[in-house]
């Protein structure tokens, strides 16, 4: 064996040559492409700065939007208020509608936990008496938005909200 080896050593430095020579020149064309890769990579930097800023200026966008939002609801309910006659009588139905909504909690039905209520609030369900009023097809369309899977039918919101709104 060492004698095929000793026979075949110039076959082998050439051929372990040949194998530097190719990894040198692979490397160092490595040069141009490692200055293309650079560039990528600022180019990707550069557009993960810009995302960046896009989203806090969206973000500051949405909070001005909904800032401008509250205050347009303010302005009109303080001027559907001014509107009515009875200012005395005005002011008391207000604090009763504030009185039954922080009394009734929709949470209070079984199986409406917490995310459900504020979902339900945002689309304007807010007492036990419009849920009390619920038809099949309310029921069945809320099912749909709320992904309640038949949850509403079988815990019987519906029902707890008649008996809760009493």
């Amino acid at each position: 064996m060492l004698w095929l080896i000793w026979q075949m050593s110039f076959f082998l430095i050439i051929a372990f040559l040949i194998g530097l020579g190719t990894g040198w020149r692979l490397w160092s064309a490595s040069g141009v492409a490692g200055k293309t890769l650079r560039n990528a990579r600022d180019e990707i930097d550069r557009l993960q700065r810009e995302n960046d800023s896009l989203s806090s200026a969206a973000a500051r966008h949405q909070a001005a939007f909904e800032a401008t939002r509250k205050l347009g609801a303010k302005s009109s309910s303080e001027a559907s208020s001014s509107k009515t006659s009875g200012t005395s009588s005005s002011a008391k139905a207000s604090k009763v509608t504030t009185q039954r909504s922080t009394s009734e909690k929709l949470t209070d039905i079984k199986g409406l936990g917490p995310k459900t209520a504020a979902a339900l609030e945002a689309d304007g369900i807010t007492s036990f008496a419009q849920i009390a009023a619920w038809t099949e097809s309310d029921i069945a369309l809320w099912d749909g938005k709320l992904t309640a899977r038949g949850r509403i039918v079988r815990d019987d919101w519906v029902g707890q909200a008649k008996a809760l709104q009493n």
